[in-house]
């Protein structure tokens, strides 16, 4: 009887998020995106297929901690690019798939608000 991997997800521990998204962003980096943020308006799309550039933190200063998610084109002359910035974070959970994958990233911020990173799959082209 095969094995099934079943998804799995964790909270990272603040003193681990600036390596976690360093590493995060090495195993993800040009994966399609979607953006999403739940909040006091509902769930609002922010952005969908950009390929992600990077996640980093910002531990001092106004808004602190800070972490931005810099997604779009990967050279300057790629017009779509997005950096969201998540301000006084409070908690990052990792979702992982069965396959091992990243499937997705939720950060909620000190007021409750959820930003959600997600890894779409793009449709294969048929040549």
């Amino acid at each position: 009887m095969p094995v099934v991997s079943e998804a799995r997800s964790g909270e990272i521990k603040r003193g681990q998020w600036a390596a976690f998204f360093g590493e995060f962003s090495k195993r993800n980096q040009s994966r399609a995106t979607r953006l999403e943020i739940f909040g006091d308006l509902g769930a609002q799309e922010e952005e969908q297929n950009l390929p992600l550039n990077g996640i980093s933190v910002e531990e001092t200063g106004t808004g602190a901690p800070r972490i931005e998610i810099m997604l779009g084109g990967e050279r300057p002359s790629d017009e779509r690019h997005l950096t969201h910035t998540i301000a006084r974070a409070a908690r990052v959970t990792a979702k992982t798939g069965a396959d091992g994958r990243d499937d997705a990233l939720e950060i909620e911020d000190a007021d409750g608000v959820k930003t959600l990173l997600r890894f779409e799959s793009l449709p294969k082209l048929n040549r």
